[in-house]
């Protein structure tokens, strides 16, 4: 069975707040959504919800993190989707994905690179994906629309597209999924911190999944603000993606 994580995290780095409360959003907007997906055919399955991980604010980041991953260790047992908070958990669930399962690739969903050297310090959402390299993760970037001061253009991955995406899938005998909810078009999916323009649409993302079938080991949910989704459509959404997440762990 399918473990089922939260972590409502974030820190004061984020230019608008409230990720920290999605993990709660989320659950809750899984009582509006059906339970079968015409998209893959089948419903979605049992899952086991382990409850969240909740540490304190006022803590640096590194010290939260640290306590992240210590909780994290004692609670995963094997397949898991991860409900963030901020993109800043990657720093926690990824290694410690890492230290229970062995090697694996990322492949990461956003409009962003996430490769600042820093960002308000070392450790933060537009930092993560630049620490998780530098710890010897290989780290696939598809869909980013921006470049930030400093970042570097990653060696896997694809500009305003998702060219070389199957192929870097291909590679790799296990995949875990880091998707941020602003890879969605902002028009589609406005509520999030920091929207691009020229984003994805729900289809792609189920196509992604599709590609990704029997080599998925884990799956976070990052960057989702409740406190900008006031016609609460972008709730229902994340719960569907919750939906289509479960299956394709469980194909």
């Amino acid at each position: 069975m399918i473990d089922v994580i939260g972590i409502p995290f974030e820190t004061s780095e984020n230019f608008l707040r409230g990720s920290a409360l999605a993990p709660a959003h989320i659950r809750w907007h899984l009582w509006g959504i059906d339970r079968y997906s015409p998209y893959f055919k089948e419903k979605m399955p049992e899952f086991s919800d382990l409850g969240d991980i909740w540490t304190d604010f006022d803590l640096d980041p590194e010290s939260r993190l640290n306590l992240i991953s210590e909780k994290l260790r004692e609670r995963i047992r094997g397949k898991t989707l991860f409900l963030g908070g901020d993109h800043t958990i990657s720093l926690a669930t990824i290694p410690v994905m890492r230290e229970k399962f062995g090697e694996f690739a990322v492949l990461h969903l956003d409009a962003h690179l996430d490769r600042w050297d820093n960002f308000g310090g070392r450790y933060s959402h537009a930092t993560v994906m630049r620490r998780l390299e530098e710890m010897g993760f290989t780290v696939g970037t598809f869909g980013y629309r921006t470049v930030g001061e400093g970042e570097y253009i990653p060696r896997f991955g694809c500009e305003l597209g998702l060219c070389g995406l199957k192929d870097f899938v291909e590679s790799f005998e296990k995949i875990y999924l880091s998707f941020d909810f602003d890879f969605f078009d902002p028009s589609f999916f406005p509520a999030v911190s920091n929207p691009e323009p020229m984003g994805f649409a729900f289809k792609d993302f189920v196509e992604i999944l599709k590609i990704l079938k029997g080599k998925l080991l884990g799956i976070e949910l990052v960057e989702y603000l409740p406190t900008l989704d006031h016609s609460l459509t972008c709730g229902t959404i994340s719960a569907i993606v919750f939906r289509e997440s479960l299956i394709a762990l469980h194909r």
